[in-house]
């Protein structure tokens, strides 16, 4: 059977060799792994920093669980609402894993790195992943007992309830004072007999309160919370792997468990299914895959093993759209219909057929990698500098380059200055300080960077560097000028990178290696210019110039 077939080839020996080492690092317990559950086994015993999980936390949950199945007269539902909680805590957990594995290490000053990474990690720890997490737990207890559980959302009722039913070490290292002055208190940042501290403000039990704790200890209770969000995890992968029957899910329905569910059997160790979604008028079904081999070979395998398994499942869509991507390549899809996919799973066309239908027809977007040498660790963490000085500023960097063309682009800001030559000199000032930054290289293909003159600038030019009033509009009395600077004095870009309509608005001359688009006429200044009526115009914009900037 050509589906049996693809499943084998799917997972081929990867099954035992995790189970082997789920027995060997995890517990014994554990004589089998369903499918939906391989990957987060892999992932609690590969990947940092999940597998820091706490073995105590793991051990008390798994064991207050089976206990809780073992003494409970009836029978636990693994009801809709207990997996929605699970997988919002479990998406939540994984974006903060690659939050820690990303900033942690980072080094801002820190009163920065308190702001944008500590504060937000612990929240989204406690609120958005435990809190969840917890509520999976209590809806299981609600099952078993008169008390009203299932009422319960809050943090430290949730946190009290896990305490009274033997899940005390799931809830040790969950400060809700913390939270607390973090949601709807005060934190501040500061240094405390020669050290950094930071300060957590709050209310309880009508008074103000305050705690301090060293930056050191913040991390550590970071790492903690996140140690036990693992183990908790862990422990509700492990009970759900034995009790599957539980589920009451119809997995035919096209909703988010059943999507979510359908994910995590698609995700093995080197290709993981990130999200399934159907368009609004439920014509085609998305599969969206990260993978590590980016071969096109193995790209076109995974592709077709992807869409059997998906139309065992879901056999009424029209189109079904696999779409890949990775590090080192860029977004590459295939698109099958339906009677394709069918005719595959009834071995009444080849698979080669198939492809090179969907080659002929346009649905098939595969990139090669890329094989450039690059530090992948340095364009994570790269950044462009900001610049400010009396006259003016500079931010908003960003990279356009081509393989041929270093191409940098950002937004100027001139404050009060009114005078068109003033404004044009600190254009070329704010130019020449741009055009040598260096860029970094793209991982999915190649562009030309480093520390090399660049080719071309881009500039927005605005009077005030304001939350809003950026947009490139005749309309904004904040745009000044739009700025496209070309080395060799040729464009690259076609109607300023903006749109006819708008680009046809503004007011545009080319002054040396410049062509300005004003906002406002007055500041563009009238000369003789040699280009021929029935000549290409050389603001870029593909039309003779007799049709466009002569107008």
């Amino acid at each position: 059977m050509i589906l049996e077939y693809c499943r084998l080839r799917y997972y081929e020996k990867t099954h035992d060799e995790i189970l082997a080492m789920v027995q060997e690092h995890i517990t014994e317990d554990v004589k089998f792994i369903v499918s939906e559950m391989l990957s987060l086994f892999y992932d609690f015993l590969h990947r940092e920093p999940y597998y820091y999980w706490d073995r105590e936390v793991f051990q008390q949950t798994t064991a207050s669980l089976e206990s809780l199945s073992d003494n409970y007269y009836g029978e636990l539902n693994v009801t809709e609402d207990i997996l929605e909680h699970f997988f919002l805590g479990l998406n939540t957990y994984k974006q903060t894993a690659d939050v820690i594995n990303d900033l942690r290490q980072v080094n801002d000053s820190p009163e920065i790195k308190t702001r944008l990474y500590r504060i937000p990690t612990y929240i989204s720890i406690v609120e958005g992943c435990l809190s969840n997490l917890f509520r999976v737990i209590t809806l299981l207890l609600d099952q078993t007992t008169t008390k009203n559980y299932k009422a319960q959302n809050k943090l430290d009722p949730l946190c009290t309830i896990l305490r009274n039913n033997d899940f005390e070490l799931l809830v040790r290292d969950v400060n809700v004072d913390v939270r607390n002055a973090i949601n709807h208190g005060g934190v501040v940042y500061k240094i405390v007999d020669g050290g950094p501290v930071i300060e957590f403000q709050y209310i309880k039990n009508r008074e103000y309160q305050i705690l301090r704790m060293p930056i050191y200890e913040f991390d550590r209770l970071i790492d903690k919370v996140f140690d036990a969000a693992s183990a908790v995890i862990l422990g509700l992968v492990t009970f759900f792997n034995s009790h599957k029957s539980l589920f009451e899910i119809n997995l035919k329905e096209k909703l988010f468990i059943p999507f979510s569910l359908l994910a995590l059997e698609l995700s093995i160790p080197d290709a993981r299914c990130r999200s399934i979604s159907s368009l609004s008028n439920a014509k085609q079904l998305n599969v969206d895959m990260y993978i590590k081999n980016t071969d096109s070979g193995y790209i076109n395998q995974m592709a077709i093993m992807i869409s059997l398994m998906v139309y065992d499942r879901y056999s009424d869509y029209d189109q079904y759209m696999i779409s890949f991507s990775s590090e080192r390549l860029q977004s590459s899809w295939i698109r099958f219909t339906n009677t394709e996919v069918s005719q595959m799973l009834l071995s009444t066309r080849s698979f080669e057929r198939v492809l090179n239908q969907a080659i002929d027809r346009g649905d098939y977007v595969v990139w090669p990698p890329s094989t450039e040498e690059v530090d992948l660790n340095e364009i994570k963490y790269f950044r462009f500098p900001n610049y400010k000085n009396e006259s003016f500023s500079i931010n908003h960097i960003e990279d356009a380059s081509l393989p041929d063309r270093k191409r940098l682009k950002g937004h100027l800001y001139i404050g009060d200055i009114d005078k068109r030559e003033e404004i044009i000199e600190i254009i070329r000032n704010g130019i020449d300080w741009i055009k040598n930054l260096k860029n970094a290289p793209s991982p999915t293909f190649h562009v030309k960077n480093g520390e090399m003159e660049a080719d071309s600038i881009y500039l927005n030019v605005y009077r005030k560097d304001t939350r809003k009033n950026k947009a490139t509009i005749p309309s904004n009395d904040n745009f000044v000028c739009k700025v496209d600077y070309n080395i060799d004095g040729k464009t690259t870009l076609k109607y300023g990178g903006i749109g006819e309509y708008i680009w046809n608005q503004l007011s545009r001359e080319t002054v040396g290696n410049m062509l300005i688009a004003w906002n406002n006429s007055i500041y563009r200044k009238i000369t003789k210019n040699k280009i021929g009526r029935n000549d290409l115009c050389s603001c870029g914009s593909g039309k003779k110039y007799k049709k466009c900037c002569l107008v």
